[in-house]
């Protein structure tokens, strides 16, 4: 098989009378009422997730369960008034996993413009140009959107009891459906560093540093880690896992939910389409269907790009046609090329992916 340059997968969480992610109050009659971040899809509203929240949730776990150093988000500039103008982490990945698997920005007032001399700071060559940090996160990731169009609404009408007076009402508007995200790793670019033009992805001064070090190597605006294999392996490996072992979400305390994928596929390509995605029906009577005729359908059109086999992950009893998809197991011979389809637990299919890296 040829060499993997991405990572891509789909999963779906079982959302069972959840507020994941919140949008504040209603309006009109409904500003007392707490409501999820909803979309319009055609004639009808679905509850979402959005990928800024779910992936803080990746980030929280990959630190919990690895033990890495976390990159803490802190106040780099406030503005006249005090307040916090902007943010960022570490902005270190060669110390950092989540800062080279999420990226970051620290955008340069006056980009692309010639400095004067004594304008100059360690990220400058003196009376250079103005130079903005950023790097675009190798992680890419859709919203987690409802698989149900309608049928998921539901309001829990709650009550604050107070030791004097009457009762305070509040309401809440909740869901039960399945979530389901697309996702794009780009493996090749973890552990690597281009300082081009009026843009940089590591820092000048951290470059002079980690070079003496040995801990970096390169030139002319190239910069990989000197254990690039092994530094993409474990950190791309990690992130894997901690997806299948996914915790968080708003109110829990109040909605109590376990977000870890009920069903996890994933696989390593040699190019960065995310092809796993549409692969749900869900019909709040049937259950939850897994498209085994428009997954077969994919996996004959990548086949000449799928440089892993395929991992299913799913639950016992969570699709409706599992057998169907338990059938899948085993290698298939395609228009371009074979593939082999592996099914097993979630956790199992992320682990059989980070170990082909």
């Amino acid at each position: 098989m040829a060499a993997l340059t991405h990572v891509v997968g789909t999963f779906v969480i079982h959302a069972d009378a959840s507020f994941l992610n919140g949008a504040g109050l209603g309006e009109g009659e409904d500003r007392n009422v707490t409501i999820p971040k909803t979309l319009r899809d055609g004639k009808f509203s679905v509850p979402y997730v959005s990928s800024q929240a779910w992936k803080r949730w990746l980030r929280s776990t990959l630190i919990a369960e690895t033990g890495w150093k976390p990159s803490e988000l802190r106040s780099i500039q406030e503005s006249e008034k005090g307040s916090t103008a902007k943010i960022a982490g570490e902005l270190d990945p060669v110390e950092y996993a989540e800062d080279d698997l999420f990226g970051y920005m620290r955008s340069q007032e006056g980009q692309g413009k010639k400095r004067k001399p004594a304008e100059d700071d360690d990220d400058e060559a003196p009376g250079g140009r103005t130079k903005a940090l950023m790097r675009s996160s190798p992680f890419s990731a859709s919203l987690l959107v409802s698989t149900r169009k309608t049928g998921w609404q539901g309001r829990d009408e709650g009550f604050v009891h107070l030791k004097e007076g009457t009762p305070l009402p509040y309401t809440t508007e909740f869901y039960t459906t399945h979530l389901q995200g697309v996702f794009c790793l780009a493996h090749y670019r973890v552990g690597l560093y281009w300082n081009v033009g009026d843009r940089i992805e590591l820092r000048e001064d951290l470059v002079k540093k980690y070079l003496a070090e040995g801990r970096i190597q390169g030139a002319d605006g190239t910069y990989e880690t000197a254990n690039a294999a092994e530094v993409r392996r474990s950190r791309c490996g990690e992130l894997l896992k901690a997806l299948a072992v996914l915790r968080g979400g708003a109110k829990q305390a109040a909605f109590g939910t376990d977000v870890s994928p009920k069903c996890l596929i994933a696989a390593g390509l040699t190019c960065g389409n995310p092809i796993f995605n549409h692969l749900f029906d869900d019909d709040p009577e049937k259950g939850l269907r897994f498209r085994v005729d428009a997954f077969l359908e994919v996996l004959s059109d990548f086949a000449d790009r799928i440089a892993t086999p395929v991992a299913i992950g799913v639950r016992k009893s969570y699709l409706a046609n599992e057998s169907e998809v338990r059938a899948l197991v085993g290698s298939h011979e395609l228009k371009r090329g074979r593939v082999e389809v592996v099914v097993g637990t979630p956790r199992e299919a992320a682990e059989l992916i980070a170990e082909r890296l």
